[in-house]
């Protein structure tokens, strides 16, 4: 910009123009660095509020309600998860059991854990194990217990570092369902602000919580298509939300509010929500 070019005529800011003297040179130096600077910040400023690939704010509460994609059909290729972002697939809750007496590293790590973490579950002696899914480097157990006269499922989850397969943790297990790779489990409920659906009902007011730590914000823009199953008896709804990228703070957060079309209508039907094994009716945030 401040750069003569062939044939054009020399302005006030032409540095390279001698106006009377070293004085005149500097003035005109001095007003060139200020034009100079103001033109970069405004320009950086430009850059900033149009720069490719930026992301918009997330949302925070209130929202509105946002209307959720067509439903899709995949809890039959769902895995499960109990917590923690490891998965397995749903036929592991049916594997044989009698992991804690098998041959091999991992049911080595197996025995470890229940001698390291057993004692904090009273009854642990009893309980029989099954492997509910492996990879290289982890592997899931899951025992079926009566605790607190409930049925219930307890995890031990072992790891392999390097050569050697080690215990990482052992807890309470809820089984929950996640979709795909790309989202979490999540819970869901109805809205009260909404009357309960009638039988002529092909649109539900809904509202959602993740089950993944969000720092307060709200699941607007990252909750799953719903998956909907239809029986005589039942409609049974499957929603996930993506979780959020990064280092998220734990904290309680009002449900968010979307609303979810039924191909056809609800009838007298008992609704579940296909998010717990076994579909359970929906409640609000766990």
């Amino acid at each position: 910009m401040l750069r003569k070019r062939s044939g054009e005529q020399r302005g006030p800011l032409d540095v390279s123009t001698s106006i009377g003297g070293d004085e005149s040179r500097k003035q005109g130096l001095r007003a060139a660095g200020r034009f100079l600077g103001v033109a970069l910040a405004l320009v950086g400023l430009a850059a900033c509020s149009i720069s490719p690939g930026a992301s918009a704010p997330l949302p925070t509460f209130p929202v509105s309600a946002e209307p959720l994609p067509s439903a899709t059909s995949g809890t039959a290729a769902a895995n499960l998860t109990c917590g923690g972002g490891r998965t397995f697939p749903r036929s592991g809750l049916d594997a044989p059991t009698g992991a804690e007496n098998a041959a091999g590293p991992e049911f080595d790590a197996l025995r470890a854990s229940l001698a390291k973490f057993g004692p904090e579950f009273p009854g642990s002696a009893a309980w029989t194990w099954r492997l509910a899914g492996r990879d290289a480097t982890s592997a899931i157990f899951l025992a079926r217990t009566n605790s607190s006269g409930q049925p219930g499922w307890v995890s031990i989850e072992v790891v392999k570092d390097a050569d050697e397969w080690k215990p990482s943790g052992m807890g309470q297990c809820e089984p929950l369902v996640v979709l795909s790779a790309d989202f979490g489990p999540a819970t869901w409920a109805l809205d009260p602000t909404f009357p309960a659906p009638g039988p002529a009902s092909t649109e539900l007011h809904i509202l959602v919580w993740g089950t993944t730590c969000s720092s307060g914000l709200p699941a607007t823009g990252r909750i799953s298509a719903p998956d909907i199953e239809y029986t005589p008896e039942t409609v049974t709804i499957t929603i996930d939300v993506r979780p959020l990228s990064g280092v998220q703070t734990c904290q309680g957060v009002p449900g968010t509010p979307a609303t979810v079309r039924l191909a056809e209508p609800f009838g007298a039907r008992t609704l579940l929500d296909g998010g717990r094994v076994p579909a359970a009716p929906p409640s609000p945030a766990f």
